[in-house]
């Protein structure tokens, strides 16, 4: 009898704390939210997050306030976040290096865990670019050049490091992987000739290329499109070979869904205006939103992308 009451009493209750939840979703927000954004300021997350971030405020009606917090790997900024109260008060600004981070070094973030998605708002992929005298033409040439002679695969660090540790693991060919301290460096180095190829961004890569300083050999996305359009992408000669970065937004766990649809409204509504996604795409990166359950999706498939190649590379946490 008494396990009955209780049950009655909680299905009598159910729909109050939905209805407070609702209540709170509709009024959110009420003062306002702290983007952390954990990078200096200046950079390109901040560039993007302060280009949405009047629009965002219009949106929501109150102010969206840039919270800089760079350093750790961006664990800082990621911890800060994961631990803030679940009202929607707190977002902060991603890259994969959210998912990457726990493979690489101890005590990260889990983004699966730790964080609950919001949306992507843009995706970009990448490009491999070779010293003018590199004697391959294209990936396929480029494996085989590496077979008889190894080949330096260099990148400024992030998924670009990836990408030659991947080269590496799928060919089983002598792919080194020289990582720099940004992409400018690494690009100065293969113009001098010293190493081999790069994987880059386009807006450090292409004024390189216009010079024909260095010579482009694919793209790293899904399919092929600007600024090359008649460049491949390497998953022609190697099928399922897709690096793409993103830019995203995650929210403590536990807050209310009706709150993150709110958010992930005000971005889409950011996105939407011309100016706004003009500065992003000047970059030569794509306006992306999804929805959360998206977001989710990418997070899942990029995790299990990248911990197969750092396992097949030997690569633990440090």
């Amino acid at each position: 009898m008494m396990y009955r009451r209780a049950l009655v009493r909680a299905a009598l209750a159910l729909p109050l704390a939905l209805a407070s939840i609702a209540a709170s979703a509709q009024a959110f927000p009420t003062k306002p939210i702290r983007w952390v954004v954990p990078y200096a300021a200046g950079g390109p997350a901040d560039v993007i997050a302060r280009a949405l971030q009047p629009k965002m405020a219009e949106f929501l009606g109150q102010p969206v306030v840039i919270d800089n917090r760079p350093g750790g790997n961006a664990n800082i900024g990621h911890d800060m976040v994961s631990k803030a109260a679940p009202d929607g008060y707190t977002i902060l600004y991603v890259v994969p290096n959210i998912v990457t981070n726990p493979l690489t070094y101890k005590n990260m973030v889990d983004p699966l865990k730790d964080l609950a998605p919001v949306a992507r708002i843009t995706s970009q992929a990448y490009i491999l670019v070779a010293n003018p005298n590199f004697p391959a033409k294209n990936v396929a040439e480029m494996i085989d050049v590496a077979r008889k002679q190894g080949v330096n695969c260099a990148s400024g660090g992030g998924l670009p490091g990836f990408g030659c540790m991947w080269f590496k693991s799928h060919s089983k060919a002598d792919f080194t992987h020289v990582l720099y301290k940004g992409n400018t460096l690494a690009m100065n180095d293969l113009i001098a000739g010293q190493i081999n190829v790069v994987i880059d961004l386009f807006n450090t890569a292409m004024p390189q290329v216009r010079a024909g300083k260095v010579k482009p050999l694919a793209l790293t996305g899904s399919k092929r499109g600007m600024p090359l359009p008649d460049l491949p992408v390497i998953a022609e000669t190697i099928p399922g070979f897709v690096l793409e970065g993103w830019h995203g937004v995650m929210i403590t766990p536990g807050t209310p869904a009706p709150i993150v649809d709110r958010i992930n409204q005000a971005l889409r509504f950011a996105l939407a205006d011309p100016a706004v996604a003009k500065r992003i795409t000047d970059s030569s990166i794509d306006v992306a939103p999804t929805s959360p359950a998206e977001f989710a999706a990418i997070l899942r498939e990029d995790q299990a992308k990248y911990t197969r190649i750092t396992q097949d590379a030997g690569i633990k946490p440090e």
